[in-house]
């Protein structure tokens, strides 16, 4: 309590700090985060911060989209004295990257432009908006906003935008020359990575990497997503297992939490079953079986749970193994799911083996780690299409969970999906991403490591379509 305490008293700082002004900058860097139509309400930088805390975007244990926001602000006096003598946590990371290239581009012109060259601009869109949104008052950024109301500008056209600024201001076409530019070659990495299989190659590349194993050079065709619904999300949430004489799963809300604002937002009908034990695990994936999917684009399975080699462990202590569970959404159990991904994504352990840091010379003493779960065996895949398993650690290991920030995995499936999905990256580079930050914590020793590992038999890219609006917290 004294911590968000303190968090609130930070924000009331940072809000004392600002202009009109700048809290209309800000409303303008946040429209890709949250619905224009809360936007459109925000008066203050208060009101601002309550919609994102309430997005779960902005928090005492991660504040970096505020850093982020005032660096883009260019307040850099304001971001020392916050993150000075441990007033707010940083966590090491001082930035985020929440907000799109795209949208500090736009930030950076509308700074440039002087108030004579504004005039200019709403006299060359007469012809292209209505004359009430050229009005005196009307800034180049909310003109913005209206031009991409119209279709006229986005990240991925920014032609008409090109054309009136060089006829304006010829210096500033070339930083949106530059940009496209930039776009240009972080399209073709994308390119590239959507050619390589899920290997060592895709990893390093996404790493930074200088060498990449291109496997073939065609691109790969990509699930429709265009149904009058995205589909459903099962979330599985097991945490009460003391009638069967395992540990509870302190901290599995957090994400469960976290995972049902992801996929409210990326447009799912999302549905939670709470301690399931084996019969109320198949049965619950049965009925989603029995359900008619045919205006739907896939389908979307969480389980959070004990785990191991074999398969998840229900609250009564029984396994259901993987085949089990992901066999319930089979063509011959569910024939509206045909040719459409069926993604599972499981915060499980897989072993009780630690999984050990990988040095080149020297091991320094072990610690203590945080409280374990983990995944899934490599035979765990039936011979059937369009499935993805993306398990929490590789077989034989456990995978880590925070009583107070929920587990490394799925913590970071959440990031990412929020990170890159406005971007257009696709899931399995996504889960790449996931691999690649999750591998990168430990516990205090630095000695215990978690690895994990996605499965799949798909068949084209999914990518789901970058979300317009957020949905209100359930």
């Amino acid at each position: 309590m004294q911590t968000v305490l303190e968090f609130q008293r930070v924000l009331l700082k940072v809000q004392a700090s600002l202009t009109v002004d700048e809290v209309q900058d800000l409303v303008f860097l946040c429209s890709d985060l949250l619905s224009l139509k809360d936007l459109s309400t925000v008066t203050s930088a208060g009101q601002l911060f309550s919609l994102l805390e309430n997005r779960d975007l902005l928090s005492w244990e991660d504040p970096s989209l505020l850093l982020e926001l005032l660096r883009i602000l260019k307040r850099n006096s304001l971001i020392r004295s916050l993150t000075s003598e441990d007033v707010m946590p940083t966590n090491g990371t001082t930035y985020s990257q929440q907000i799109s290239p795209y949208r500090q581009l736009l930030y950076e012109l509308s700074e440039s432009i002087c108030e004579q060259d504004l005039k200019n601009i709403k006299f060359l869109l007469l012809k292209t908006l209505p004359r009430k949104k050229l009005e005196k008052d009307t800034t180049l950024l909310q003109l913005f906003l209206e031009m991409e109301k119209e279709d006229l500008l986005d990240g991925n056209n920014l032609d008409v935008l090109q054309k009136i600024i060089g006829d304006i201001n010829p210096s500033l076409e070339k930083r949106i020359i530059q940009y496209k530019m930039e776009s240009c070659e972080i399209d073709t990495m994308e390119e590239q990575v959507d050619r390589l299989s899920l290997t060592e190659g895709a990893a390093a590349f996404l790493s930074g990497g200088t060498s990449v194993n291109l496997q073939y050079n065609i691109m790969l065709d990509q699930y429709e997503m265009k149904g009058d619904k995205r589909g459903v999300c099962l979330i599985i949430n097991n945490c009460d297992f003391k009638d069967c004489g395992l540990r509870n799963r302190d901290g599995t809300d957090i994400d469960k939490k976290s995972l049902e604002v992801v996929f409210q937002w990326l447009g799912f009908e999302v549905l939670t079953e709470q301690n399931c034990d084996r019969h109320q695990i198949l049965q619950v994936l049965r009925d989603l079986a029995d359900r008619d999917h045919t205006s739907t684009d896939c389908v979307v399975c969480c389980v959070l749970s004990h785990g191991q080699i074999k398969g998840i462990v229900g609250v009564d202590g029984q396994i259901v193994t993987y085949r089990e569970l992901i066999e319930t959404l089979s063509p011959s159990q569910c024939p509206s799911l045909f040719k459409k991904p069926k993604l599972f994504f499981i915060q499980a352990c897989r072993g009780t083996d630690d999984q050990p840091a990988a040095f080149p010379q020297i091991f320094p003493d072990d610690e203590v780690m945080p409280v374990s779960d983990a995944a899934v065996p490599r035979d765990s895949i039936p011979e059937m299409a369009d499935y993805l398993l993306a398990m929490s650690t590789v077989p034989h290991y456990v995978s880590y969970r925070e009583k107070d920030n929920g587990t490394w995995f799925i913590q970071s499936l959440c990031h990412n999906l929020k990170l890159l999905v406005p971007r257009g990256v696709d899931l399995l580079s996504i889960l790449t991403k996931v691999n690649s930050d999750v591998s990168k914590k430990t516990d205090k020793s630095g000695l215990k490591k978690q690895m994990p590992q996605p499965e799949f038999t798909l068949t084209k890219r999914v990518a789901f379509p970058p979300p317009k609006t957020r949905p209100p917290l359930p």
